[in-house]
């Protein structure tokens, strides 16, 4: 009788039901900042193919080799294998020919744009030859071409966790745009 009043007293096994209770929670838990974390190095990095995009382009490099560059570069988050799922737009921004500057502010327009990737998304710059309404340019004044490096990402196939991934934005988009200050000496 002693034996049976020992088994129900004892205390050995709270600490595995405990655990067996408390272990979903935790791996729940640990499982979403690792997903938080995927997401900001995944924008970080995106944000920095823009700049580095738009940086090598504003210093004379032919935009078809700076955007290979920065997509390689952009590895493992933009590779070959998933081109449906981001898209890098590059925009050149001119002076428009037909509205010569002065009067301030001077009209710019898009030139060229070359697009990698096969996310289907459209520049929010505008298109080629359409005007642009970029916050700030209606203090640049004339003689100016401008480097822009958009990119798409949907990050919905990246997803770890239905716990985080269903409250987070998975389209992603970040842009820069460079002056032209010139070939590197």
């Amino acid at each position: 009788m002693k034996n049976i009043v020992k088994i129900f007293v004892s205390a050995k096994g709270q600490s595995l039901v405990e655990l067996s209770l408390i272990f979903p929670l935790l791996l729940a838990m640990l499982l979403g900042a690792v997903e938080v974390g995927r997401y900001i190095s995944v924008y970080l990095g995106l944000t920095h193919l823009t700049r580095e995009g738009a940086n090598l382009t504003s210093r004379g490099t032919a935009p078809n080799l700076a955007l290979d560059a920065i997509i390689l570069a952009a590895a493992p988050t933009i590779r070959t294998n998933n081109t449906n799922q981001w898209g890098v737009i590059y925009s050149r921004i001119i002076e428009d020919p037909a509205n010569p500057c002065p009067p301030l502010p001077c009209i710019y327009k898009i030139d060229n744009q070359i697009s990698r990737g096969n996310l289907p998304k459209t520049s929010k710059v505008g298109l080629v030859n359409q005007q642009v309404q970029i916050p700030g340019i209606d203090n640049v004044g004339p003689d100016q071409t401008f480097h822009t490096v958009e990119v798409f990402y949907d990050y919905g196939p990246d997803v770890l966790t239905a716990f985080v991934g269903n409250s987070i934005n998975k389209d992603l988009y970040e842009r820069t745009i460079f002056t032209n200050v010139g070939a590197i000496p």
